[in-house]
């Protein structure tokens, strides 16, 4: 499948309200994958998840709560077997529809609907925003129309915020249990009281740092089951970079993520500036799109790097791996922002590591569990420049260190960030989640704590 062809997928918003709730042919029970948006380029670590998931046997089924419409999607996207579901997200075009669906749960669902509706009602005035109620809706639309006939037992989410209140609420209508995997800005930048209630009601969370994990069970406390799995790679998949062509060969630096202030492309432009101060021999490339495109353009200019620092559209993996292989160090100059939003361990990271390549980024999160300073990079204080420039300046000068850091990430991953590992947690989670009863006792659980 070519990367940047339109994913062919069934786009239908809906199963009719009738359908059969039996699950599929031979017994299989299904989990219900719930999505803020699919397929996302930006997200290969989800979309890794699920091809894993369906490899090792679990039937899933995907409910994304929009379409991102990207005109570049991962090849990879071709491989999954899971049907995918979209839910209405604009309100207006579709409300006699989510009408007609309130209306059939009120009466066929009394005991939970009404308990659900006021906790919606209330949490959206208190919010002084539609956001809750809009997922208590999806939620209704998902649990009357969607999950009909599609064999889903157990419904997992994909981030804390949007697409776990969606998961909260059906899980509340159909008495079915739900887990949800939580990662950054949906774990530090939302309502801890909110977060609080979607982990006591959970099954188990998934999180992709220690630093998330300890975070979320303190907040939670010692009756939530959080568990921790890396995103983790199949390293065999990213073969290390030749070596370097010595030292007159200008440094290639090499910076992917979504242009958005928790990356830290600014610091990053203006360490680059210092660099060329010092006469450091370097280029730049800048993988990614954002709000922050049109500012960071405009700091490059007036910095007087156009001749040095690019900025490329993201591209599909198959292509960003031939820029990991130009790269001699790869940095990122994470921060943690006003509201709390920060990044877990950028998969960008990770990667780069695999590939052999020296890291330089900051200790903000998660990251010092895979970036050891000194050993398989260098790790400096968030929205410093010129401790970001010194380290840069270092590997650039001096090829067998950089190759020696390189060497170490590649083992770090290999021994810590297998993929296979962090599969391995997930799937026994929610293979017990499967073996359990669904029904009754959730729904008592719900009702118990409205």
């Amino acid at each position: 499948m070519n990367g940047m062809a339109p994913l062919a997928v069934d786009r239908s918003k809906a199963r009719g309200p009738g359908a059969d709730e039996a699950t599929p042919a031979g017994g299989a029970r299904v989990v219900g994958v719930i999505l803020k948006a699919f397929p996302r380029l930006s997200e290969t670590f989800i979309l890794r998840e699920i091809l894993a998931l369906e490899a090792r046997g679990l039937e899933l089924h995907l409910f994304a709560l929009r379409d991102p419409r990207e005109a570049a999607i991962h090849d990879d996207v071709g491989r999954v077997r899971a049907e995918v579901h979209y839910l209405p997200d604009a309100l207006g075009m579709t409300w006699p529809r989510f009408l007609t669906s309130a209306v059939r749960l009120g009466r066929t669902r009394r005991g939970a609907f009404g308990p659900a509706l006021r906790f919606a009602l209330s949490r959206s005035v208190s919010e002084r925003r539609f956001a809750t109620l809009k997922r208590f809706l999806q939620a209704v639309y998902l649990v009357d129309r969607s999950l009909p006939g599609t064999g889903v037992s157990h419904l997992h989410a994909h981030f804390g915020h949007d697409p776990t209140s969606v998961a909260f609420f059906a899980a509340w209508l159909s008495g079915r249990d739900y887990s949800f995997s939580a990662h950054a800005k949906d774990v530090y930048a939302q309502d801890p009281a909110w977060l609080r209630e979607k982990i006591a009601r959970a099954r188990f969370v998934v999180t992709c740092t220690e630093y998330n994990r300890q975070y979320l069970q303190t907040l939670a406390g010692p009756g939530a089951c959080v568990l921790r799995a890396y995103h983790g790679i199949d390293a065999t998949r990213f073969e290390p970079r030749p070596a370097g062509d010595g030292p007159s060969r200008p440094t290639t630096i090499l910076s992917v993520g979504r242009l958005v202030p928790k990356k830290g492309f600014l610091t990053l432009v203006r360490a680059l500036r210092r660099l060329a101060d010092r006469a450091v021999p370097f280029r730049c490339l800048i993988v990614g799109e954002g709000p922050l495109r049109r500012a960071l353009a405009s700091e490059i200019a007036s910095l007087g790097l156009q001749d040095r620092v690019e900025i490329a559209a993201p591209m599909p993996h198959r292509r960003l791996l031939d820029r990991f292989r130009e790269a001699d160090v790869f940095t990122l100059a994470c921060e943690v922002q006003e509201d709390g939003d920060r990044d877990g361990i950028p998969n960008v990271i990770v990667e780069a590591m695999a590939m052999g390549i020296p890291v330089v980024a900051t200790r903000v999160s998660g990251i010092p569990e895979c970036v050891e300073d000194g050993v398989t990079g260098y790790l400096v204080t968030e929205k410093d420049p010129e401790a970001l420039a010194e380290r840069i300046a270092r590997l650039a000068a001096d090829r067998n260190l950089a190759a020696r850091l390189g060497s170490a990430g590649r083992l770090k991953v290999e021994r810590e960030f297998d993929a296979a590992r962090a599969i391995d947690v997930i799937e026994r989670a929610l293979r017990e989640a499967l073996g359990g009863v669904a029904g009754e006792p959730r729904e008592e659980r719900h009702a118990a704590r409205a």
